[in-house]
């Protein structure tokens, strides 16, 4: 097909085993865009080689962290951008699935709301193995904390283990952000819409509901402007997904290794870090 009709954009939905092969064809055939679904990868080496060869390649590719498109999820930013809750001190994400499923999602919105800082470290804790028996397979649990380059904390409890953040029995929807300044805080949740406390609204509650188009479209509209009117860059490049993964399984890492992770990870682990933990927490 990419042979014979030589499309633009190739858009593919895959289990993540796939997805580095998918993307060598796309680049083979000189294709000008791919998007592809989260997680990037699987391990470290293959999301690496997935960015490498689109760079090199000249390839626009993105990761569907789509929810940022949501009006709720850009009120929220809005406010943060605006200084209207002050500095970021601290970025808290909780979500039920795990951290392949929405985990993967909550990091590279924390990346998105503190203005694209990257993480210097991590230090997390892993528990359980039923989720690696999964098409996404992951420990059950990870929860950790990252060090910003901006000085903010961020603290995620993606998981089993993570609070219920609704009243009602939605898994899939039970995840959310709360970003707290020096002078106020602004939360989203993916069913509840979004909250806010400003300086601005002496003391008022803000709040406003979650946004129920899809985000897809936009996210897609924002594909084709990236290709098509450069400077702009799509805020869920491949280079983005990977720092958001690395985050990830850096978390990890610092479960399996007991210390500290310092990022950029490099060199990259010579043997994938989410089976080595399997067999940790399988031991464990």
């Amino acid at each position: 097909m990419l042979g014979a009709e030589r499309p633009d954009l190739l858009c593919f939905a895959t289990l993540p085993q796939v997805r580095l092969g998918l993307v060598e064809l796309g680049v083979k055939h000189g294709v000008r865009a791919i998007a592809f679904e989260k997680p990037i990868a699987l391990t470290l080496a293959e999301a690496r080689r997935i960015v490498d060869l689109c760079a090199g390649a000249g390839v626009k590719a993105v990761v569907c962290h789509q929810l940022k498109f949501g009006s709720h999820w850009r009120r929220a930013r809005a406010l943060v951008a605006s200084g209207e809750i002050g500095e970021v001190r601290l970025l808290h994400a909780t979500g039920r699935p795990s951290m392949l499923r929405v985990g993967t999602h909550l990091i590279d919105h924390m990346l998105w709301l503190n203005d694209g800082h990257r993480a210097l470290r991590v230090i997390g804790q892993a528990h359980g193995r039923n989720a690696y028996r999964e098409d996404h397979p992951c420990p059950d649990h990870v929860a950790g904390v990252i060090e910003f380059a901006n000085g903010a904390r961020g603290l995620l409890e993606c998981g089993t283990l993570a609070p219920r953040l609704l009243d009602r029995d939605d898994v899939w929807a039970d995840a959310g952000l709360t970003v707290y300044g020096t002078q106020g805080w602004a939360r989203v949740t993916v069913a509840d819409g979004w909250q806010a406390l400003t300086r601005a609204s002496q003391g008022r509650l803000l709040s406003g509901p979650p946004d129920p188009a899809p985000q897809e479209p936009a996210f897609y509209a924002a594909l084709a402007d990236w290709v098509q009117s450069p400077p702009y860059v799509h805020p869920s490049s491949v280079e983005v997904a990977y720092h958001g993964f690395e985050i990830l399984i850096g978390l990890a890492l610092s479960s399996l290794e007991r210390r500290a992770v310092d990022l950029p990870i490099a060199p990259l682990p010579s043997e994938p870090v989410l089976p080595r933990l399997e067999r940790t927490l399988e031991a464990g």
